[in-house]
This record gives C-alpha cells, structure tokens and sequence, in this order.
C-alpha cells in the first residue's frame, strides 16, 4: 500500500509512440520487440501506476457519511456531471465517492483529466489507478472524434472529502488480452483501494470495474480479488459495476445459446426478472464471494430500481450492440421486449459493506443537465452510521 501525503500526478511521454505500438498485431511480437524493451519500464510505470491530490479537502467528524458509486462513462458529460453533484440536494452531501469508468487524456473526453477535475471542483481529495493505456480512438462507437490522446488513461478513482491515509491499484485476474480487441490498448482491469481516517473511525473501501467479456466465476474472480486486498479498517465496503448482467458476453454464439438456454428452463420473463436478482441464479458466484467474506450487499442497496438498462430503442441503433448480438437476435428481442415497452432494468452496480449500519440506499434513475444524460449508468449511494 502506498502511503498518500500531498500530490502525485501521472505523467509519461509514450504519445509520441501510440502510432507505432499499434503496428504491433500480437501482444507477444510486441513484448519481444527492441522497442519494448527500451521503454518497458515507462510503460509499467504508468499503467501500474496510481494518481492522487490529497490537499483538497479536510472535513471534519460526522455522525453519517454519504456514500456514491457512479460509473460515469468514461466523463463525457463533466461538466454537468459537477453541476449535477453540487445541484442535486441528495449528492451535493456525498462525502465520498467511487467513480467508475474515469479518463484521463483521452481525445473522446477533450483529454480532460476527468477525476482531477471533479475532484477539483467538488472539493474532494482523490486518487486515481488507471487500467489501461489506450492507444486507439476509444471503443466502439466513440472514433469519430479527431482528437489525439495525450496521456491515453482509463481507469477508476476514490474521491473523499477526508484525508485519504493509504491506496493502491489492484490487478485482477485477465479474461481476454485487450492488445488484440477493436480498442487496442496496454495494461489489465485494476481495481482500487483506500484507507480513509473519518476521525474516530477509519473505513477501508474498493472500487471496481468488473470486465464486460466474462463469465460469472470470472466476475467472482475479480470481486474477490479486490476484497482480498482491502486494508485493515474499522469498516470496510466495496463497491462499483459489477457487470453481473446475467450474460457471458464473450462471443455471440454463446450469447445466443445462454438465451436460449434460459428461454426453455425459465421463460422469457424468468429472464427479465432475474436481471433485477443476479445474486439468486446466474450471478450467484459473486455474491457468495462477498458472503464468504463477511459482507452485507441487500442493506447497501436499493432493490427498487435497475441502475442500467437494456433498451432495445439504443440497441437497435447502438454500433456495441451490433458486436455482441447478432441481428436475427436483435430483431427478436425487439418484438419480445414489446411489453416492456422496449426498455427493463439490471442492476449491475453495487454496495456492499462489513462491519457497518447501512442507511437510506437510492438510485436516481437517469439524470440529467439541461436534457443531457449523464451516464449511461444510474448513480448509487448508501449513508453509513459512525
């Protein structure tokens, strides 16, 4: 664990060498080059790297604090992501916050560095742990800017309006080599950890990005492998997007028999239902991770509401969509889906604790600024007794 005290910023100057690392087609013929071996340590420096500002903010003892899990992808909407967190009566008190899917120097968010300057503007120190180098554009359906990245990071942060005492970043177990995907990139999913002084008490917490392209004992995987890393602390909670969508979405034809499969053993709308419970049946690994482990998940959560959607109006126009799920398919869910309106609920973000009295847990669906949504997540949050 690092000790955090003042400011570390993450810096390299690799840019310069994006064009020709993509000429690479296999990571293996990468990683034998001449040129690897020459910057290898500035590589593995920055993307096992962790970023942080502790100077920004020291809040005095309360008797509850706030706390938000939001993945706001990838900061694309910033600047009404910090009017929406000082506006909003219920996360203009957050206290602290884990933020999922964070750019930093990336050309499809304006090579803003997204967790620096929310932190900035909330008052909350931070830090910051990328997964990846990204030397491409961005991901399906975010190439058609023309900006070039400068520092190419994407990853996730801990904001906390108290002094954060120690952090790292987490590796978690790969599930598929991210050098040969349509989003070519360095580095692995890392997860992130903290201990934080709240002045009597001190609460250790994880964030985490759990990989889209994996099975459900891949999911537990990566969970535990963040739970297990979590510092000694009066409390400890995780939290973040557990992609527990139910689905494997690995390649097409196993998609397609997975819905299958479920079609003939629990029907269509056994299927939607369970996109609401993942810890009863299809997600069951994940969830029996955090039990074994001590940690309470139903407290931490609302199970009202579903903090993503699978809306069949952005599917059949959606280029990711097109990656995973075939068109006959598509087209079929269209007129299955008619009762729903097109549109249900999963709820693949989460909160979970140990040895602490969650309060009040909420979702709030589908914010917006000026009629701009925000994410393509909901944002969550949970006030814990001290």
């Amino acid at each position: 664990m690092k000790r955090i005290e003042e400011k570390h910023a993450l810096s390299h100057n690799l840019h310069q060498y994006y064009d020709e690392i993509k000429t690479y087609k296999k990571k293996a013929d990468f990683i034998k080059s001449d040129f690897y071996a020459s910057h290898k340590n500035e590589i593995n420096t920055v993307i096992k790297g962790l970023e942080w500002d502790n100077t920004l903010s020291d809040a005095p003892e309360k008797k509850d604090i706030k706390i938000v899990s939001w993945n706001i992808e990838r900061g694309k909407q910033l600047d009404n992501i910090i009017t929406f967190f000082k506006e909003d009566p219920l996360l203009s008190k957050a206290d602290i916050v884990l933020a999922i899917e964070c750019d930093n120097g990336m050309g499809r968010t304006n090579n803003r560095n997204v967790t620096k300057e929310l932190a900035e503007a909330l008052g909350m120190n931070y830090c910051f742990t990328p997964s990846y180098l990204v030397l491409g554009k961005g991901a399906i359906g975010e190439t058609t800017h023309q900006t070039k990245n400068t520092t190419a990071l994407h990853g996730t942060a801990i904001l906390s309006k108290y002094k954060i005492e120690l952090a790292e970043g987490i590796e978690v177990p790969p599930v598929k080599e991210v050098f040969h995907s349509s989003e070519k990139r360095l580095g692995c999913k890392r997860g992130l950890v903290a201990k934080i002084n709240l002045g009597v008490k001190s609460i250790a917490l994880g964030a985490i990005h759990v990989d889209l392209s994996s099975t459900a004992n891949d999911r537990a995987n990566q969970l535990e492998a963040v739970l297990k890393a979590l510092p000694e602390a009066d409390m400890q909670m995780i939290g973040g997007d557990f992609n527990c969508s139910t689905f494997q979405l690995r390649r097409k034809w196993e998609l397609a028999w997975q819905v299958i499969t479920k079609f003939f053993t629990i029907g269509f709308k056994g299927a939607i239902e369970n996109y609401m419970t993942p810890e009863l049946k299809f997600d069951k690994p994940m969830f029996d991770v955090l039990l074994k482990h001590g940690f309470d998940f139903n407290s931490f959560n609302d199970r009202n509401k579903g903090t993503i959607y699978f809306d069949m109006n952005d599917m059949l126009t959606n280029e990711k969509s097109q990656k995973f799920v075939p068109d006959f398919f598509l087209r079929y869910l269209e007129r299955k889906l008619k009762p729903w309106n097109g549109c249900v609920p999963l709820k693949i973000d989460w909160i979970a604790g140990k040895n602490c009295i969650a309060k009040n847990p909420q979702t709030i669906e589908r914010p917006k600024v000026n009629d701009n949504l925000l994410s393509d997540h909901n944002p969550i949050f949970v006030d814990v007794e001290l």
